[in-house]
């Protein structure tokens, strides 16, 4: 059990976990290897002063690492992401769904992997947080294909999970939609208000149930999954990705992050 600053959190919905139906199999071929990415969950609001410090936090570790091994998420949730009669355009109720999930309160607060102490991760841990689990081997690795037509906004993906484990791997696959650059308002710590804050990788929604779907795999194996989605008009699929995971009673086994359009 992973332990540095944090304990794990048991998520009891993983009871049990379905096989992937053969079907749904494809031809594997051995993969190079593969890195170990991590997840960044950042709770965030446009209401919130201290957000923006946690944001230039997440932009330093993107640059320390990459983008393809620090993989952010800005969801907008909980007390300071909306107000009475004011329009929140960047908050979701399923964000706040995973706000009250984990049983968070103050912001900014953040998630790494999915691991947590008894209080949540202030983004000044982050850094320590993301060192520690890049240090372990990712179990499975993902090609997501994503096929989106400008006429009709209908977006498409297929998520096919590679198993590199000698042992099966079951867990949960989750498939969220990410925008960036949306030019919007934000509260900064000097108390002002930047009225074009440039927001980036900001969960527009859960492209499948927004718990994931059960999924197990096995070395040798490809587990392919296909999802369909509209994408709401005021979103600019130029600046979208689609960020996939898979998640267990242990955490977030591993992440990858791809452009809706290259």
């Amino acid at each position: 059990m992973r332990k540095i600053y944090f304990t794990i959190m048991t998520l009891a919905l993983l009871a049990a976990c379905d096989e992937v139906s053969h079907d749904d199999r494809l031809t594997y071929v051995e993969p190079p290897e593969v890195g170990r990415a991590v997840l960044i969950e950042d709770y965030t609001g446009q209401y919130c002063v201290n957000c923006p410090r946690a944001t230039a936090e997440i932009e330093r570790l993107i640059e320390e690492y990459g983008d393809s091994v620090v993989v952010a998420v800005a969801i907008h949730s909980g007390p300071f992401s909306k107000q009475k009669g004011v329009a929140s355009p960047l908050y979701t109720e399923v964000g706040d769904e995973y706000f009250t999930r984990w049983n968070l309160s103050a912001q900014p607060v953040g998630l790494i992997d999915r691991l947590y102490s008894s209080m949540p991760f202030s983004y000044t841990d982050w850094a320590a947080g993301v060192n520690y689990e890049i240090g372990f081997e990712a179990p499975v690795s993902f090609v997501t294909k994503p096929a989106y037509d400008k006429d009709t906004r209908d977006l498409t993906v297929e998520v096919q999970t590679i198993g590199l484990d000698e042992a099966p791997v079951s867990g949960r696959l989750q498939v969220w939609l990410l925008e960036d650059s949306i030019d919007s308002f934000q509260l900064m710590p000097d108390g002002s208000v930047n009225e074009h804050y440039n927001h980036m990788h900001v969960f527009r929604a859960s492209i499948n149930d927004p718990w994931g779907d059960d999924l197990t795999v096995t070395h040798g194996e490809v587990a392919a999954k296909n999802y369909e989605y509209i994408l709401d008009p005021a979103w600019v699929p130029e600046h979208c990705s689609i960020v996939t995971f898979l998640f267990d009673d242990n955490g977030v086994r591993q992440v990858s992050k791809t452009r809706l359009i290259e």
